[in-house]
């Protein structure tokens, strides 16, 4: 998995912004802790409004119907006219209760919970109508009765708790105690509901026994735990009511019922627990009401006081907020505009300075270390000290390029001084080769000398590839045009396996004299690498043709071909040649071709050949390029051999070919091993017969005793190409040595089938036995 890296700017501003995030998020916090308390108690009087008051007046007519609802079902005497009223006003409230709950204003101020609560609530009152349905068919008893209203009550005691659900300890406690006391009073009816039950019955079972032990504990629990919080305004109220004798009296008969035996009455006066009850109830419910609308009364003065230190907390902590941000932007710009300046000059100094540097050092100028280093002035801090660390390495670079370049140039004299000594010594072992084989008289013998020939041929270009390598011009040149036809032979003339290489046409142009060495070292490599990675039984197309952008020369072989990323790698290599590397000689006959190719504006191309391997074509740029109406007779220049004071090139291109130049494809001959012999760019077959290239003059050229055309020393060559000689020829016939008939002889047996060349050999051990020793 790769690693994420941040940028420098996405760094110092984390660093600086990161202390900032938790005090934005403590600032947010803070606020919305301060904020909600005094929102809650701003919506407080809006539930209150929409759903704790419905919810109370709904609650207090369900505890009366409840209790005559429980007289209805205890009693079979009574008619249940009470009750039928008591539901209509119950109803009443709870269709005042749905529609409050309803308003928008409710769900736009209410919590979740309080609108959970309120759902419930409402959902608890859809069961209302089977329970009074079964009250109606007395189907119900007293404890069913009981449970049935109890349940929806207590869902709304459930929204009196959401309601209170603010942050204020004082106003919390107070809402709490309001709840409490209201839940204490529910008890106190439950009670009431069991007692005015088992009256209206007229006798107490054990199960009525238990449960109205159980209630009036749980209810004298209730308000015990209700009034353990009460406000000091409140609290004598509650005494009050507890020490007075309604309460007194109460609480005298709840004793009584507690101690009361099952299946006997109940041991109090109903119309006495009737009287007290009420009055109990009612200052009861008056406690809860001034309670209540105390609470209420305090929650606006006390979200005012919230809001206010909200304000001022909130303004105090975004001005010091701002500041910090405002420093640290100062402070970040500033840092980060160092650091650019610094990133700035140390590019401007690798991409320009140093590339120019550089560049001036290959071109031979001298530099001064000290001159072309510059300073990186960031002050005395770290930023400082980095920028005079990019300054001392600029300078050991420089230092370094210069040592380099002195080194590469030193490098470059010893390549330089070893191939044009190995050029000298091959011109030398050429004109030796030379004069033996005119000596030898052994075809055998000749045979040997002529690979011997064509190997040194190939050793003087690879000789050349080290004086290109050191960037010097190799010795060969011409000053006037020669012909392309000639170009192209001389080129396959210097390939190992001339014979696979068919070479078509050539139309009747021209090459500058200045090029033709390169331009034949450049078609030999890449005639080379197509012969090399092609089969023995194919033929490698060497063709050209003019085009409106110059010559182009086309070199299809069907090798082995190359992947297409090999193939793009390549060009890029041809169109921009890189530096040398010594680590990478085995592509040495690329970088060659590239750097001739650069010398001349050469345009070098590779792709995939429809057969399968590889097409090279070079464009030859028109200045080089000579029309034939341009070209006028000269000789070549004795001063342009610059290899030595061996002669150079005689004879450019004496590849066989057709006397007359067409559109046919031209197969250069093959010798009777396969081999084809040429030295100093001459070309000759395997047994020492030197081929004809072209009929340059109309005269008719000397015969030897078989009739055959006598060798002429030059006579293939065009009239710009060739050399004066020594002395010339004054008799032709009478210059025939045993050495030329012997070539004569073996030139014939190139032409033949293989069965011709075994009978060919035969007939030439049976010469070499005639032969005296």
């Amino acid at each position: 998995m790769k690693r994420r890296t941040w940028s420098i700017r996405t760094r110092i501003l984390t660093l600086l912004f990161a202390p900032l995030v938790p005090l934005v998020g403590m600032w947010i916090f803070s606020a919305g802790v301060t904020m909600g308390p005094a929102l809650a108690l701003l919506d407080a009087q809006t539930n209150v409004e929409f759903a704790g008051d419905p919810a109370a007046a709904v609650v207090e007519q369900l505890q009366v119907e409840r209790k005559l609802s429980v007289l209805f079902v205890s009693s079979k005497s009574d008619d249940g006219r009470e009750l039928t009223a008591q539901r209509a006003k119950t109803d009443e409230k709870i269709a005042d209760f749905r529609r409050l709950s309803a308003d928008p204003e409710l769900a736009g101020s209410g919590s979740s919970q309080t609108m959970q609560y309120v759902a419930l609530a409402a959902a608890g009152l859809d069961s209302l109508v089977g329970g009074r349905a079964a009250i109606d068919r007395r189907q119900s008893d007293r404890p069913t009765t009981i449970g049935l209203f109890t349940g929806i009550i207590d869902k709304f005691f459930g929204i009196y708790g959401s309601i209170a659900g603010v942050d204020e300890y004082r106003l919390v406690q107070q809402a709490a105690t309001v709840i409490a006391l209201t839940e204490s009073r529910e008890l106190l009816n439950r009670e009431d509901s069991y007692i005015g039950g088992v009256l209206a019955a007229g006798t107490l079972t054990a199960g009525d026994q238990a449960r109205l032990v159980e209630q009036i504990g749980v209810q004298r629990y209730g308000y015990l735990r209700a009034t353990r919080y009460l406000v000091a305004d409140d609290l004598p109220k509650y005494r009050a009511i507890v020490e007075g004798p309604a309460y007194r009296s109460l609480r005298a008969m709840e004793d009584r019922i507690m101690g009361a035996r099952p299946g006997a009455p109940l041991p109090i006066d109903a119309v006495q627990w009737r009287s007290d009850f009420g009055v109990v109830n009612q200052q009861l419910l008056d406690l809860e009401t001034v309670a209540s609308d105390r609470t209420l009364n305090e929650s606006l003065p006390a979200a005012i006081a919230i809001l206010v230190r909200f304000v001022g907390a909130a303004i105090f902590g975004l001005v010091l907020l701002i500041l910090l941000i405002i420093v640290a932007i100062r402070n970040a710009r500033t840092l980060i505009h160092r650091i650019f300046d610094l990133r700035n000059q140390a590019l401007e100094m690798a991409t320009t300075h140093l590339p120019r540097v550089v560049a001036r050092l290959r071109a031979g100028e001298p530099v001064d270390v000290e001159a072309e280093t510059s300073t990186i002035d960031h002050g005395p801090d770290e930023l400082g000290q980095l920028g005079d660390a990019f300054a001392e390495v600029q300078r050991t670079a420089i230092a370094s390029a210069v040592q380099e370049a002195s080194l590469r140039t030193g490098i470059n004299q010893v390549f330089l001084n070893i191939a044009r000594r190995n050029q000298a010594l091959l011109h030398r072992q050429l004109s030796l080769l030379d004069a033996m084989e005119r000596k030898v008289t052994d075809p055998v013998e000749l045979e040997e000398l002529f690979r011997i020939d064509h190997l040194a041929a190939r050793m003087r270009r690879h000789a050349e590839d080290l004086v290109i390598l050191a960037g010097a011009h190799p010795g060969r040149g011409w000053r006037n045009p020669v012909a392309m036809a000639d170009v192209l032979r001389a080129a396959v003339s210097e390939v190992e396996e001339y014979t696979k290489v068919s070479v078509v046409g050539v139309p009747e142009v021209s090459l500058a004299g200045r090029a033709v060495s390169d331009v034949v070292h450049l078609l030999a490599e890449l005639l080379e690498n197509a012969t090399v990675f092609s089969p023995g039984d194919t033929k490698v197309k060497l063709s050209g043709q003019l085009v409106p952008n110059g010559f182009a020369v086309e070199i299809e072989d069907r090798g082995v071909g190359m992947p297409h990323d090999r193939i793009e790698e390549a060009n890029a290599r041809l169109r921009k040649p890189p530096e040398f590397d010594p680590a990478n000689s085995s592509r040495l006959g690329l970088f060659v071709v590239a750097k001739l190719a650069e010398r001349h504006g050469i345009t070098v191309t590779l792709r995939t050949s429809p057969y399968g391997g590889v097409t090279a074509v070079a464009l030859i740029p028109p200045e080089v390029v000579v029309k034939p109406d341009a070209i006028t007779d000269g000789r070549p220049d004795d001063g342009e051999l610059l290899a030595g004071d061996t002669r150079e090139l005689a004879l450019v291109a004496t590849i066989a070919r057709p006397s007359v130049i067409d559109s046919r494809v031209v197969e250069a001959p093959a010798s009777e091993n396969g081999q084809l012999k040429h030295r100093n760019g001459e070309v000759r077959g395997g047994g020492g017969h030197r081929t004809e290239a072209r009929q340059i003059e109309a005269a008719p050229a000397p015969l030897t005793s078989d009739g055959l055309p006598l060798r002429q020393r030059q006579a293939s060559l065009s009239p710009k190409l060739r050399q004066p000689t020594a002395a010339p020829v004054e008799d032709a016939a009478a210059a025939v040595s045993d050495t030329e008939q012997m070539r004569i002889r073996l030139s014939k047996l190139q032409a033949g089938t293989n069965q011709g060349r075994r009978d060919a050999a035969a007939g030439t051990a049976a010469d070499n036995q005639e032969e005296p020793s």
